[in-house]
């Protein structure tokens, strides 16, 4: 019984409401005429006679002449007994011919009482009144059993769902345990909750990683302002007193010339980041192979320049990948970049496919990330300005293209404490 239950349930909105229907139809069906039959038995017991048929004998003799009289014919539902004709009484002869005429009917409904007549005619019209009531009524029931099994409970779940996403409340599950179309809305609503959800995390985490950005480029930027401000100061303490030689503030003015240059390469980069949201990937297919050889080719000419060895490793077959080559190059060159001002000797690349993840670690021979920028990477930029004036920008721009691709970018430091920088891409 459970489980013809569950089978019902699991059923179609369209094979259930044909279900209903049908089994709606077939209890209207058995009621109407059972009632009919009631209704036909009641007035049979109310009738128990049959019809009285008055009828006129005319009898006509051999010597012409003819008598007629009256006869009271009983007719039952085997038909009526016409009367036995006999011989003529004071003639002792028999009729040569014998016509019947019809002089009146007598209905037995006439003869019943007005209380049994009413009853009887109740009879009638509930024949055809009670099956109309029963059709009715089977239709709405139907429609209502209809509505409070497989529409009142979903319906009133989706309702509760999407007044908790008005209310910007993510925070709770949509589960309809069915397989009907219903089922399949929760299922569709409860993924795009989901997705909803997904959605508003990565948009508070990149407003976070915005907000972190914009304090870290705030407080760095007070370095290059602090100098400048410093010069000038100075500047104008000492120029009036003539203290200072021709050597000295041209060395200033270098000094400036620098900070002024810093303050421009931040400037060119808040640009840079704020131009990443609109970028637009345009993915194509590529052979794996082929990409990982333009890679190698590429790179090895960059570090020949600066006498760093350049390897490469990869599993990778000659398969078909669909990729972006214009922004992983941006920023795997980011990355290389980064890894040749710190590398003394050697730069190793390798790479992997993972499913759908073609991962990249490059490894330098470095001294590696500090525990400093270890702790603040999620801020997107470096924790402080490197010595040679590179503001660390590069992992921020490479990072925000990675999440774009569908990937990400982590740093860290191996067992050797040399710097790996590991690329995820979505292909």
């Amino acid at each position: 019984m459970e489980t013809l239950i569950k089978k019902l349930n699991n059923l179609s909105l369209r094979k259930y409401f044909v279900v209903s229907v049908l089994a709606t139809l077939v209890i209207i069906v058995l009621l109407s005429l059972f009632t009919i039959w009631g209704c036909m038995s009641f007035r049979k017991y109310l009738l128990p006679d049959s019809n009285n048929v008055f009828l006129k004998v005319y009898r006509t003799y051999e010597d012409g002449s003819e008598v007629s009289y009256s006869v009271r014919v009983k007719v039952g539902e085997e038909g009526a007994e016409l009367p036995v004709i006999t011989a003529d009484d004071k003639a002792a002869k028999k009729p040569v011919e014998t016509r019947y005429a019809i002089q009146r009917i007598e209905n037995s409904v006439d003869a019943l009482s007005p209380k049994r007549k009413m009853a009887y005619h109740f009879c009638g019209a509930a024949m055809v009144v009670i099956p109309i009531i029963f059709s009715i009524a089977g239709i709405l029931l139907c429609g209502f059993f209809f509505y409070r099994r497989k529409l009142l409970l979903p319906l009133g779940m989706l309702s509760e769902a999407t007044q908790q996403i008005l209310d910007q409340n993510l925070d709770f599950n949509l589960r309809y345990d069915s397989e009907d179309e219903m089922g399949v809305l929760c299922s569709s609503f409860e993924q795009m909750r989901l997705k909803l959800s997904e959605n508003y995390s990565e948009m508070w985490n990149m407003l976070e990683e915005r907000r972190l950005l914009q304090a870290s480029i705030a407080h760095d930027l007070r370095n290059p302002i602090a100098v400048i401000e410093g010069y000038t100061e100075y500047l104008q303490l000492n120029l009036k007193k003539g203290r200072l030689s021709e050597q000295r503030i041209l060395k200033i003015a270098e000094n400036i010339n620098m900070s002024a240059k810093r303050l421009d390469n931040y400037t060119e980069s808040v640009r840079t980041l704020n131009q990443m949201e609109d970028i637009e990937l345009k993915r194509q297919k590529i052979s794996a192979s082929d990409l990982l050889s333009d890679i190698e080719d590429d790179f090895k000419i960059i570090a020949q320049k600066k006498n760093i060895d350049f390897r490469i490793s990869t599993l990778l077959s000659n398969e078909e990948i669909c990729i972006d080559t214009s922004v992983l190059y941006r920023v795997l060159e980011n990355v290389f970049n980064n890894a040749m001002r710190y590398a003394k000797q050697c730069i190793n690349l390798d790479v992997s496919l993972n499913g759908q993840k073609l991962l990249f670690a490059i490894v330098d021979d470095g001294d590696g990330f500090s525990d400093e920028t270890l702790s603040e990477q999620r801020k997107l930029l470096l924790a402080k300005a490197s010595e040679d004036g590179h503001l660390g920008m590069g992992l921020a721009i490479s990072r925000i293209l990675c999440k774009k691709h569908g990937g990400s970018l982590e740093i860290g430091n191996n067992e050797m404490h040399n710097a790996v920088v590991k690329i995820i891409f979505s292909v």
